[in-house]
């Protein structure tokens, strides 16, 4: 994804500079131009010229853009770089979802703390705009509950499976279709909608909930049963009473008709409820980098009051 978004830069000529930049292997604390970043990168890893977790004290950013691929228990290497940043004194734009699926309370507090704060619009669903919406929908209504399909992969895997195919070889499939990733464990186990749902859930009712409050059934061999005119579909749900909110991950059946039994392939989508909007649902965006890309550059736009 790191690639994909230095490659929006260049193309649309955003008037980004670029401070430093770091990854897996190497990392630099110089201005560099995007297209020189995607040279480094074409040869591999960058460059190693300096330690990758010197790149923030050195190049002092206004946004830390955090692409990293991270532990869904810890949500290290992101939560460290994180809280370096936002204590530096650096906005963050991230589609990590682990850190704040994990930590949210406490990433919030260090970005009040230090005046600053957090884009993560692509780490609740890549291009699907689902945060934006969550944010519109609680300044105008008491919305109530939401549920949706967060993740495409499981969507593919339930299709394959509807025609006879087992778990195994339908996760194979979406491997081979570039869909899963070569470990599919966080996808198909409901893990990566359970993040997603919290990170709505929190954004939508202003709460510090976390990933171990969520109720999680992931895929199996042992699915529901479905009737000639219903979808079986990962659903992840979050519902407000009172004094508590309940989250909910599992494979349901539900109607063609209903509006989450539309979606198909790699497609997500949400549905909000309250008593003023009724029922409001949010569906599409890209699954791929260039379209969580380019979501975290929404993000980075708006931290830095170009937007």
């Amino acid at each position: 994804m790191g690639k994909a978004f230095v490659e929006l830069i260049h193309e649309r000529r955003v008037p980004l500079s670029i401070a430093g930049a770091a990854d897996s292997r190497g990392a630099i604390a110089r201005e560099v131009e995007p297209r020189g970043l995607l040279e480094l990168k074409s040869s591999g890893a960058l460059p190693a010229e300096v330690d990758p977790a010197e790149v923030i004290a050195r190049t002092a950013p206004d946004v830390v853009v955090d692409l990293m691929s991270c532990d869904l228990d810890t949500g290290e290497p992101s939560l460290t770089t994180m809280f370096q940043a936002l204590e530096s004194g650096a906005s963050v734009a991230t589609a990590t979802k682990a850190p704040l699926a994990r930590h949210w309370a406490k990433l919030w507090e260090a970005a009040q703390s230090s005046g600053v704060s957090i884009g993560y619009a692509g780490a609740a669903g890549a291009a699907l705009p689902a945060v934006a919406v969550a944010r519109a929908l609680a300044r105008v209504d008491t919305v109530g509950s939401f549920e949706g399909v967060l993740t495409g992969t499981t969507t593919f895997v339930l299709e394959e499976m509807s025609g006879g195919a087992t778990l195994e070889d339908a996760v194979a499939a979406a491997q081979a279709a570039g869909i899963a990733e070569p470990d599919p464990s966080v996808d198909i186990g409901g893990w990566d909608t359970a993040a997603k749902l919290v990170i709505l859930a929190n954004t939508l009712w202003d709460e510090t909930l976390d990933l171990d409050q969520v109720h999680v059934t992931g895929l199996s061999d042992d699915l529901p049963e479905r009737d000639r005119d219903g979808r079986i579909r990962l659903i992840g749900e979050a519902v407000r009473s009172t004094d508590a909110v309940r989250l909910n991950v599992e494979p349901r059946t539900i109607p063609t008709s209903h509006p989450l039994g539309r979606l198909a392939g790699r497609d997500k989508g949400v549905l909000f409820r309250g008593p003023a909007i009724g029922e409001v649902m949010v569906a599409g965006g890209s699954s791929s980098p260039r379209g969580a890309a380019a979501s975290v550059m929404g993000d980075v736009l708006e931290l830095g009051g170009m937007r």
